[in-house]
C-alpha cells in the first residue's frame, strides 16, 4: 500500500513539472527590410550622413521585435519597405550666455576643544556658462508590409528639441566655495553634431510609433498561423 502511494505521488510531481515546464521559444525569423531615406538639401539638411542615420534607425526599430531584421536595397525584394523624408531640419545657431557670480559655503576646518566642529567661509568669483541651440524637423514615413492584402502606415511626424548645457568656468578664489554638484560639471560637453540631432529628434515620436507599427504587425501574424 505505502509503494503504491509513493508511486502516485512521483506520477502527480511528474506530471506537474511537465505542465510547468516553459515551451522553447520559436527561433526569430530573418525578415529584410529596406529603408530608403531622402533629406531635402540645406545647410543643415547636407551634414547628416545617411548612411549612418539608416543604421541607427534598424538598430532601434529592431529592439523588442518577434523578429530579426536584415537591411537589404529597394530591389532586393524586402518584406518590409520604410521610406523617410526629412523635411525643414533646421539647427538655429547657439545661444551662449555668461553670467559672473560670487558664491560662498560654510565648510568644517577642524574641531574645538569640545570637539564640535568650527566653520570657515570660503568665496570664489566664478562664471556660470549656459548654451543652448534649438532643433526641429518633420519627418514623412510611409511604413509598407508585403501581405495579402497589403498592408501600408503612413504618418508626418513633427519634433522639436531644446538642447540646454549649463557649466561652471574661470573660477577664481577658493575651490571648496563651488557646490560639489556643480563644480564636477566644469567643461563644456562635446558639441553635438547634425547626426546626434536628427537622431535625437527621431526618437522622440517616430521611432516608438513606427517600432509599434511593426511588432503590431507580426503579431497579428503569429496569431494567424497559430
Amino acid at each position: 500500500m505505502k509503494k503504491l502511494k509513493l508511486i502516485f505521488c512521483i506520477l502527480i510531481i511528474s506530471g506537474v513539472a511537465c505542465k510547468t515546464q516553459k515551451k522553447p521559444r520559436a527561433p526569430k525569423i530573418d525578415v529584410p527590410i529596406a529603408i530608403n531615406i531622402q533629406a531635402e538639401s540645406s545647410a543643415n539638411t547636407n551634414f547628416i550622413n545617411l548612411g549612418y542615420y539608416r543604421f541607427q534607425l534598424l538598430n532601434a526599430i529592431d529592439q523588442f521585435q518577434s523578429v530579426n531584421f536584415e537591411l537589404v536595397e529597394a530591389d532586393e525584394n524586402p518584406e518590409v519597405v520604410l521610406n523617410i523624408d526629412i523635411e525643414n531640419f533646421m539647427l538655429w545657431p547657439k545661444d551662449e550666455r555668461v553670467s559672473r557670480r560670487r558664491v560662498s559655503r560654510n565648510i568644517v576646518a577642524g574641531t574645538d576643544s569640545n570637539g564640535k566642529p568650527v566653520y570657515q567661509t570660503v568665496t570664489a568669483v566664478v562664471d556660470i556658462v549656459q548654451i543652448q541651440q534649438r532643433t526641429n524637423a518633420r519627418f514623412k514615413t510611409s511604413l509598407s508590409f508585403k501581405a495579402d492584402p497589403p498592408v501600408k502606415f503612413q504618418k508626418t511626424f513633427f519634433a522639436n528639441y531644446n538642447y540646454v548645457n549649463t557649466y561652471v568656468d574661470n573660477i577664481q578664489g577658493d575651490m571648496r566655495a563651488v557646490d560639489p554638484s556643480i563644480s564636477m560639471s566644469r567643461g563644456m560637453l562635446i558639441d553635438l553634431t547634425e547626426d546626434d540631432y536628427i537622431l535625437i529628434l527621431s526618437k522622440q515620436e517616430m521611432i516608438r510609433r513606427l517600432g509599434d507599427e511593426i511588432r503590431k504587425f507580426y503579431d497579428s501574424k503569429t496569431k494567424v498561423q497559430k
